[in-house]
């Protein structure tokens, strides 16, 4: 039960965390996806119910917090959710070098995503400036995701969504 109640309050601290890490360590220009991250470690350790409302809920938060247009990261982080829990049974997490392979693969898909919603939906052409921050930004997250998936599991595991057969799959 405390799961359920505990997760909201986490994945705003998440995103409050994401945001000031990205404004201390590179001044506000390149994100910290930190979020993308728990999307896909939801994708391969949750089932469809949590994974989807921790997705959803991620999404929902990053609108409110980023003031985009409303459903733009939740579609983003749902789609990212789906393909995730889709290949989560053809890749093993056992090597960090296929969950890294993995995120690239997301990130790049989410980079796609947004450069084709973003000019619908905003009217601004973003290809200019996408790949001065995209190109460090996925490089961060592909380099901080098998530590933050370890921690993902942990507190997981802490507070009682994970059981400890699956922690010698990490």
């Amino acid at each position: 039960m405390i799961y359920y109640l505990s997760m909201p309050f986490l994945m705003l601290v998440l995103l409050v965390l994401q945001n000031k890490l990205s404004d201390m360590l590179f001044f506000g220009i390149i994100g910290v996806e930190i979020s993308l991250i728990l999307v896909i470690y939801a994708g391969f350790r949750l089932d469809v119910i949590r994974g989807g409302v921790i997705s959803f809920l991620l999404g929902f938060f990053l609108d409110c917090i980023a003031g985009s247009a409303s459903g733009f990261h939740v579609f983003i982080y749902v789609s990212i959710f789906l393909v995730s829990m889709m290949a989560s049974h053809k890749i093993s997490l056992d090597k960090t070098s296929l969950i890294m392979s993995f995120t690239l693969m997301c990130a790049l898909l989410k980079g796609v995503i947004i450069a084709c919603l973003y000019p619908l939906i905003y009217r601004t052409d973003i290809s200019v400036h996408a790949l001065k921050i995209y190109i460090p930004q996925t490089l961060i997250v592909i380099l901080i995701s098998p530590v933050f998936f370890h921690i993902f599991y942990r507190i997981e595991t802490f507070l009682g969504g994970g059981n400890a057969e699956q922690l010698e799959r990490t």
